[in-house]
C-alpha cells in the first residue's frame, strides 16, 4: 500500500556520462592503423622508404629534432620543405629520389611506428593532467584516457586550444545522438583539451524515451528538448505536461503545458526547469 500511495521515481541522471564508464584502453588508436594523408609529421616519426626498379634499396629514416631526414646518398632533407602533412612529405621524397637516381626507379613510402606526443587535459574532467598519447589520437581518444567529463563539466563545448588559441570545439551530443565525429580533431603535441563548466541544464522525465538531465546549447523551446530525449512514448498524455520551475521570486511554481498545441511545443525553457510528461 505504501508503494502505491508514494510511488518512487527514478532519479534523473546527466545524459551521456555513462559513455566514460568503460575501459579507456578500448578507444586507444591501434599501432597498425592506416595513416591519413593529412597526418601532421614531426620529430620522432619513422618513415619507411623502398626503392625498386633500376635500383633496389630499403631505408627506415627518422625525422630528427631539427626536422631533417638524413637520407643516404642524397643528404639531409628538410621534412617540412613543402608542408607538414604526410602527403607533402611523400611528394618531397619522391622528387628528391627521382633527382638523385634518375628515371627508371619507383618508390614506396609509408609511416613506421608513430611517435608519442604530450598533451594537457584540463577543466572539469575525471583526471586532469598531462598525458602521453599516440600522435594519431583525436580529441575524444584523449578524453577517454582522462576519465571523461565530470558531472559538473560541459558535454557540449569541449575546447581544443593550441598555443593559447581556440582551434576547435566538439559537442559530444553530436557523437551520442547522431554518430557525428566531423569535429573530432586530431591533437598535436602541446595541445590543451579543456572542458568548461556545464551550461544550462533541464531535466525531462515521465513518458519520454530517454529520461535524463540535458545540457542545453542552442535549444530554447520545449519541443527541441523533447527531440533530445528521443520523443514521447505512445503511452504519453500530450494534453498535460507539467513543468516545475524556480520563479523570479525564488518560489517553486508549476506550469501546465498542452503538447498537442504549437504554443506548447514552443514553450521557452529556463535553466533548472524540470519537465514531466
Amino acid at each position: 500500500v505504501d508503494e502505491i500511495e508514494t510511488p518512487v521515481e527514478d532519479e534523473l541522471k546527466p545524459f551521456g556520462h555513462d559513455l566514460f564508464t568503460g575501459s579507456p584502453s578500448t578507444f586507444a588508436p591501434v599501432d597498425d592503423a592506416p595513416v591519413p594523408p593529412d597526418y601532421v609529421v614531426g620529430p620522432g616519426d619513422l618513415v619507411e622508404v623502398q626503392i625498386f626498379g633500376k635500383e633496389n634499396r630499403q631505408y627506415a629514416l627518422t625525422i630528427n629534432r631539427d626536422g631533417l631526414i638524413q637520407f643516404p646518398e642524397i643528404g639531409p632533407i628538410n621534412a617540412f620543405e613543402q608542408g607538414t602533412d604526410f602527403q607533402s612529405l611523400k611528394t618531397l621524397l619522391r622528387s628528391k629520389i627521382l633527382e638523385s637516381y634518375g628515371e627508371g626507379v619507383q618508390t614506396s613510402i609509408s609511416m613506421g611506428p608513430l611517435r608519442s606526443i604530450r598533451i594537457f587535459l584540463l577543466g572539469d574532467v575525471g583526471h586532469p593532467g598531462s598525458y602521453v598519447v599516440s600522435s594519431l589520437s583525436t580529441l575524444t581518444n584523449a578524453l577517454f584516457a582522462g576519465g571523461g567529463v565530470t558531472g559538473v563539466g560541459s558535454m557540449r563545448n569541449i575546447q581544443l586550444k593550441r598555443k593559447g588559441e581556440l582551434v576547435g570545439q566538439f559537442d559530444l551530443y553530436d557523437l551520442l545522438l547522431r554518430g557525428d565525429t566531423s569535429d573530432d580533431r586530431q591533437v598535436q603535441s602541446g595541445d590543451v583539451i579543456f572542458a568548461p563548466s556545464v551550461g544550462s541544464v533541464v531535466g525531462v522525465g515521465g513518458a519520454v524515451r530517454r529520461p535524463a538531465l540535458y545540457e542545453l546549447k542552442d535549444e530554447k523551446e520545449l519541443g527541441e528538448l523533447l527531440a533530445l530525449a528521443g520523443g514521447l512514448l505512445p503511452s504519453s498524455f500530450v494534453n498535460l505536461c507539467r513543468i516545475e520551475r524556480i520563479g523570479d521570486s525564488g518560489q517553486r511554481e508549476v506550469i501546465n503545458v498542452d503538447l498537442g498545441q504549437p504554443e506548447g511545443l514552443a514553450f521557452s525553457l529556463r535553466d533548472g526547469d524540470l519537465v514531466k510528461v
